[in-house]
């Protein structure tokens, strides 16, 4: 019996609200802070300094931010002139290392000095006076060096690109030295003393000034943290959002596996249920159906068979013949007649000199459907006329003895084979069950 479903939970969705309406209230303090500083943006700009004085010192700020840029650009410069330094001496090392390599496998230090072997083994080779071992040796370095002499040469085009390296290395360098900050330095230096000065002679002025950034400076943090606040709400909100989010997927989560495990023990129970049918229909004796079809044959063939009682199992089983439809097609002799008439005796009054002459009045040998069907299920040759029948009764008792001979042992393999099943079905089940749940962890 499956545990009762748990009541679901109902989850409430965090109301924005409140959040809203403090949002506004900030909305509000900040553009009153807004208001304040540029009240104080104005009280800046009137204080202005003297005319010259005020065009000299945007001149030399003006200048001071061209420096400004000046330098950043000759660090930019700089610093792709040296990763170019970078990427070329790193090829050079690869390079350097590739060419290293080949001299290590080998004792030759040039391609001179591999053409000059190779030809000497050749002029052995071709004096044909090696003994075959020392020709074939001599063959075989022959073909090991002309694979070395490829390498070689792709040294020799290594080394050109070493050189190349080298020189390109060398050119920017010289290139780096050329790119110098000091002159940009000395200039930056003179323009910020003389803006110094400037400053100096109107400190007063300056002084003022400055007391106003800083308190605009205060009123842009208080607006900040302001901002700070209402970013913090929405964060706050977004977390809350975010936990009844998980909480409705884990609620959901709880209710699909509280499905799945309800899922699994109706599966289970109907398997159960399927196992002992499999077991039941197995503990029915063997051929049974069989025994059952051949009793009925033998009743019909002969009138004065006795067929035995029907024991309990065999009565839950229906036999085809009683029950069997007539929609088959199958295949008799040309001279059976088939009709659909009640079951006529074939052994009736046989003495009697009357039916003698009926039956030689009657040519044609009459088989009932059932009885052709019946006898095609079980494999027995189909009579086709009256002096067959014992033939076929001889048949049907051997097949019933040979059938009831083997009904307890085929009925034991039955079971044995069932049992087995069952077993395949209850591991089927638990490695389903141990997948879903890797899949679940």
């Amino acid at each position: 019996m499956s545990a009762p479903q748990r009541p679901k939970r109902f989850l409430k969705r965090p109301d924005d609200l409140a959040m809203k309406q403090k949002i506004e209230v900030l909305r509000g303090e900040i553009a009153k802070l807004d208001a304040s500083a540029n009240e104080l943006t104005s009280q800046i700009d009137k204080l202005v300094l003297d005319t010259k004085t005020n065009d000299k010192r945007s001149k030399l700020q003006a200048e001071i931010k061209e420096i400004i840029a000046k330098q950043g650009n000759l660090k930019q410069e700089r610093g792709a002139i040296q990763e170019q330094i970078k990427n070329v001496d790193a090829n050079l090392k690869r390079r350097i290392a590739d060419i290293n390599k080949v001299g290590a496998k080998n004792n030759y230090k040039s391609a001179a000095e591999i053409d000059a072997r190779i030809k000497q083994l050749d002029d052995l080779v071709g004096s044909g006076s090696l003994m075959l071992a020392d020709e074939r040796r001599h063959i075989k370095e022959m073909s090991s060096l002309r694979k070395l002499r490829k390498d070689f040469s792709e040294v020799e085009k290594q080394q050109k690109f070493i050189d190349e390296d080298k020189a390109k290395i060398a050119e920017l360098k010289k290139k780096l030295g050329s790119v110098g900050n000091k002159e940009v330095q000395e200039r930056f230096e003179t323009v910020q003393k003389e803006l110094n000065e400037i400053q100096a002679s109107n400190k007063a002025i300056l002084d003022k000034k400055s007391d106003l950034f800083k308190k605009r400076n205060n009123l842009r943090k208080e607006k900040d943290a302001k901002y700070g606040e209402i970013r913090k709400l929405h964060d706050d909100f977004g977390a809350e959002l975010t936990k009844f989010k998980t909480a409705l997927a884990d609620e959901q989560k709880k209710r699909e596996e509280e499905y799945q495990s309800q899922k699994a023990e109706q599966k289970k129970l109907k398997q159960k249920e399927a196992a002992e049918r499999v077991l039941a229909d197995a503990s029915i004796p063997a051929f049974t159906k069989e025994i059952d079809e051949i009793h009925n044959l033998l009743a019909h063939f002969d009138p004065t068979y006795v067929r035995p009682k029907t024991n309990t199992v065999a009565s839950l089983t229906q036999s085809s013949f009683e029950n069997k439809k007539s929609t088959r097609q199958v295949e008799m002799p040309e001279d059976v007649v088939i009709i659909k008439k009640e079951q006529q005796s074939f052994f009736e009054g046989s003495k009697s000199k009357k039916n003698k002459k009926k039956a030689q009045k009657n040519k044609n040998f009459t088989v009932d459907t059932d009885v052709i069907l019946s006898l095609a299920d079980l494999a027995i040759p189909l009579p086709s006329k009256h002096e067959e029948v014992p033939e076929t009764i001889k048949i049907l008792q051997e097949t019933l003895e040979a059938l009831q001979a083997k009904q307890e042992e085929q009925t034991k393999l039955n079971i044995e084979r069932a049992k087995a099943r069952i077993a395949e079905l209850e591991a089927e089940d638990v490695d389903s069950d141990e997948e879903a749940e890797e899949e679940s962890n």
